[in-house]
């Protein structure tokens, strides 16, 4: 669903012309992690495209360089206390014609750009979520926008998903800072249908969906196919629902790979334990990429099992780019990518009985293992390309300049 502030801001969006020059502004300038793993290959595919690409950030990895992009370090950053000149320091001497934030959900830097420049930001998780994560039980996803009826949801309906009210006030407050960023912007943008759900309760009419791609060069299989082997990947916190495959694997006749870290990992463990399971489970700890993708390539089968509703789930279309068939839970941005039936099969989150069936369902079953692979390999290709982003994104960009155009044309020549 795509949708514009009104319609004399849609026709100013055609009109539009395409940025020539962008410039991206993230908290760290890395390939160790899901969203700056994804702004640096976003920010590489729009330079191959053309555009003149500069990246802000506030951390930077020194073997992090793409081509075509030219990083600038502003270790303050993310610091609201520093003047904004300081923050912004040279990045911003020659203003870009548009500016593009990831994970920096900061008012007072969104006003001071838009003198400059369109801003667009990327929500790539629930923002406007005080606990982050958008669900009250497996299954159960929040549609509420964010205020101070969540304060008594958050507390006594659980979720807070924390034993530990500490951090609340300021966990609040940082939500309604990053909505009043959404609000600005002259466009935000999610990546699933889920948080594009999470934008629209909270009141953000500037807002449009694009596709992810797959950041992760595919590789071939270096085992034998007659291995049964399960793969996960990603944060080893309770949100992922970890406990609930390994729950699964005392149903399931098969090898169980762990691809991840996080403060859950040591419970996991001690879980596998008392569960007897802890032969048939391998826990990998974090992997670079390269060794993540064999790893991907080497599944039978790939799982996702979580209990919150997934932003997205990028593993899923990493592992249908590998060709590999994915069970995952049916909840959150999931669905825009896995088909059931087709490139795998959905279960219930939170129901270990029901993951079981599916894994041995597909273990049971190579050839079918294989057809499904195949699928999902189509899929990722008809949809989750790094062309098709960057033919989205550029629209998106056309859509920005125009909303900000309008803006600035209403309240002559001012954005705020």
């Amino acid at each position: 669903m795509n949708t514009l502030d009104n319609p004399r801001s849609a026709q100013l969006a055609t009109d539009a012309t395409t940025p020539s020059s962008v410039l991206l502004v993230t908290p760290l300038w890395s390939r160790n992690g899901g969203v700056s793993t994804h702004v640096q290959a976003s920010a590489a595919a729009l330079a191959q495209h053309g555009l003149a690409v500069h990246v802000l950030a506030a951390e930077i990895d020194r073997d992090g360089a793409a081509p075509g992009v030219s990083v600038h370090h502003s270790p303050e950053l993310l610091s609201s206390h520093i003047a904004m000149d300081v923050r912004l320091g040279a990045a911003i001497s020659s203003p870009p014609d548009l500016v593009h934030l990831h994970q920096v959900d900061d008012p007072d830097l969104v006003a001071a750009l838009r003198e400059r420049a369109p801003v667009v930001i990327s929500a790539h998780g629930y923002t406007a979520c005080t606990s982050g994560v958008y669900y009250f039980h497996p299954g159960q996803e929040c549609t509420r926008s964010h205020g101070l009826a969540c304060l008594p949801n958050l507390t006594l309906r659980g979720c807070w998903h924390s034993r530990d009210p500490r951090p609340l006030p300021k966990a609040y407050r940082r939500a309604t800072r990053g909505l009043e960023a959404l609000r600005q912007a002259d466009l935000a943008v999610a990546y699933s249908s889920a948080v594009e759900r999470h934008l629209a309760a909270n009141g953000i009419t500037r807002r449009r969906v694009l596709p992810l791609f797959s950041t992760m060069q595919a590789k071939s299989a270096s085992l034998e196919a007659t291995r049964r082997r399960v793969v996960f990947a990603g944060r080893i916190v309770a949100a992922k629902g970890v406990d609930t495959l390994i729950r699964a694997a005392r149903d399931v006749d098969g090898e169980f790979v762990l691809c991840g870290d996080g403060w859950q990992l040591p419970a996991m463990r001690r879980l596998a334990g008392r569960l007897g399971v802890q032969a048939r489970i391998d826990f990998r700890g974090w992997l670079a990429a390269e060794e993540l993708a064999q790893e991907l390539a080497d599944a039978s089968i790939v799982v996702v099992p979580s209990r919150w509703p997934e932003p997205f789930g990028l593993v899923g279309i990493e592992a249908m780019a590998a060709g590999r068939p994915v069970v995952a839970s049916a909840t959150g941005g999931i669905g825009d990518w896995l088909q059931n039936g087709i490139s795998g099969l959905s279960v219930p989150p939170g129901d270990a009985a029901a993951l079981a069936r599916a894994l041995n369902e597909l273990l049971d079953d190579p050839e079918r293992q294989r057809a499904m692979g195949a699928a999902g390999r189509e899929i990722v290709a008809a949809r989750f390309s790094a062309e098709h982003h960057v033919a989205a994104l550029l629209e998106g960009y056309r859509v920005a300049l125009g909303n900000w155009s309008a803006a600035r044309e209403t309240l002559g020549g001012r954005t705020r």
